[in-house]
């Protein structure tokens, strides 16, 4: 009796798990396409290479560069992180920054209260590029690049990277 009460039981345990697992529907067909693409928001002047002027009036040249990150064709829901990275980097070779709080008088006029020294910076490098970004609305993505004057006449390759995506550009910094 107790013999085909553990076959009825396991027997019923198999059917149930027959039934469970011809309810659940897969589909392995549906896998997700990325498309990405990359916009430096300058003019090309042939196969990729593009052309950021310096200003030597400053010592980083602050540019953003754009591009988007699409899933199967649509904005990415979640939002999806893209990793940016250059060839280029600088070194510190100032050690001492300033930071100076200041406070309005009663005059209207900043006097400035207390001055703090702060040492330690050189030899730390600096990347030109921040190095992530969230795709954002119509998958629209951006970074930042700076590089400084000294670096002027040298090539700079910027790489955009999702996954096993990868898009390049050459900027010529002039």
């Amino acid at each position: 009796m107790i013999t085909s009460c553990r076959k009825i039981f396991f027997s019923s345990v198999l059917l149930v798990a027959l039934l469970v697992s011809s309810c659940e529907v897969t589909n392995s067909n549906t896998l997700d396409t990325y498309t990405l693409e990359i916009n430096p928001r300058l003019n090309e002047i042939e196969n990729g290479f593009y052309v950021l002027r310096l200003d030597s009036t400053k010592n980083q040249t602050i540019h953003r560069i754009s591009g988007q990150l699409l899933k199967n064709g649509e904005e990415p829901n979640p939002p999806e992180k893209v990793e940016w990275d250059s060839n280029l980097i600088w070194t510190l070779s100032d050690t001492t920054y300033i930071i100076q709080r200041r406070v309005l008088n009663s005059l209207g006029e900043w006097v400035i209260v207390d001055t703090s020294y702060v040492t330690g910076f050189q030899g730390e490098m600096v990347p030109t590029i921040n190095m992530a970004s969230y795709s954002g609305e119509d998958g629209e993505i951006n970074t930042v690049i700076a590089p400084i004057y000294s670096m002027k006449g040298d090539t700079m390759y910027i790489r955009l990277k999702f996954k096993d995506l990868q898009k390049s550009i050459q900027l010529i910094l002039k």
